[in-house]
């Protein structure tokens, strides 16, 4: 019965932005999300979400960060891929530029709270699951 719960139930992909002096933008959830044994809430997260029939991962993950954000990205390449260890899901991170003076409002009013641009050594002071390995490493932490 353990075993079925760590199916992987869908694909996602998320963006890691930086900006040149290093910031990146997180999003924080109006619903958290609960992990599988019910022991963690995903309040924060990178921006991203699942890819649509027909789309490539990267078309997706510029639909959904533009949603969640309101930032227009361009995808430069993909850092890491695993099975969430805490929720049934396979994760895609890239790395992603956002295009500067293309802000609009943020469409997903509905699933975000806010987005916020913080340091990667402060990450661990919003995020209540584990950072992928690889993507610590291309952070810096």
């Amino acid at each position: 019965m353990k075993e079925d719960k760590k199916k992987i139930s869908q694909e996602i992909v998320l963006g890691v932005i930086k900006t040149k002096i290093g910031k990146v933008v997180i999003i924080s959830r109006l619903w958290p999300e609960k992990s599988i044994d019910g022991s963690v809430k995903l309040t924060y997260a990178f921006p991203g979400g699942n890819i649509d029939e027909g789309e490539t991962p990267e078309e997706a993950l510029v639909r959904e960060v533009r949603c969640e954000t309101g930032l227009k990205i361009k995808v430069l390449k993909k850092i890491s891929e695993r099975t969430h260890p805490q929720f049934p899901v396979k994760v895609n991170y890239y790395e992603c530029e956002f295009v500067p003076r293309s802000i609009k409002p943020i469409l997903d009013v509905h699933e975000v709270a806010s987005v916020k641009w913080v340091s990667p050594s402060e990450l661990r002071n919003y995020f209540t699951t584990d950072l992928d390995p690889e993507v610590a490493k291309f952070l810096g932490i």
